[in-house]
């Protein structure tokens, strides 16, 4: 079991910790659901489960919405070992281009609150950046302090009406998640074997910091 010192944590993110509470982040999505149970006494914190919940692409959406309706019930199994001050929260979607993901989100994110909220006092509804920032998390700073470093292109690229794009020897974005992840491991010495936990432990930290 892992576990982080919250005087550490809160010199990073200038925060105050919630002492003997359990947090549970959900990174709620059709296909895979990252879960993180964080619990905090008054010296630390400890990563007490990580799972992924998944439906298979095979499935329409409903039969998809009712398989994870049905893992969120043996989910609670495991909440009952878990005594006190309970937060759940749950990441809030949003449009990027295509709204029918959109919805899709939007569904399965009540869908876990609906399921699940009798067994929490309290209850969060965080979009990812306002998560990110929670934590502590710092765009810019990572970019330039972090051990992740920018690809860079090997031509020209041009753009649909022939305009230079980018140019060759120009560095590549590094993409936002992988920023975090990054700051994850830098800063909280924290690797993870899947994406979905992760970001489901940025919302479990969150959920304590809040």
């Amino acid at each position: 079991m892992t576990k982080l010192d919250i005087k550490l944590i809160e010199e990073k993110t200038g925060k105050r910790i919630r002492y003997d509470t359990i947090s549970i982040g959900f990174d709620t999505a059709p296909a895979f659901t990252g879960i993180c149970i964080l619990k905090s006494d008054k010296k630390t914190i400890s990563i007490e489960h990580l799972e992924v919940l998944s439906t298979s692409k095979k499935d329409d959406h409903f039969h998809r919405a009712d398989h994870y309706t049905d893992s969120l019930e043996k989910f609670k199994q495991k909440l009952e070992q878990y005594k006190g001050h309970k937060i759940l929260v749950i990441e809030r979607c949003y449009y990027g281009m295509n709204p029918e993901v959109l919805i899709k989100l939007a569904h399965f994110g009540i869908l876990t609150y609906h399921v699940l909220k009798k067994c929490f006092n309290a209850y969060f509804y965080y979009g990812a950046t306002t998560a990110r920032s929670i934590i502590g998390f710092n765009q810019k700073r990572q970019e330039t302090e972090g051990t992740l470093k920018a690809k860079l292109y090997t031509r020209d690229t041009k753009d649909k009406k022939g305009k230079i794009k980018h140019k060759k020897g120009e560095k590549k974005k590094i993409k936002c998640k992988a920023l975090v992840h990054n700051y994850l491991e830098t800063d909280f010495g924290l690797k993870f074997d899947t994406e979905d936990e992760a970001d489901a432990f940025v919302l479990s930290l969150a959920g304590l910091l809040s």
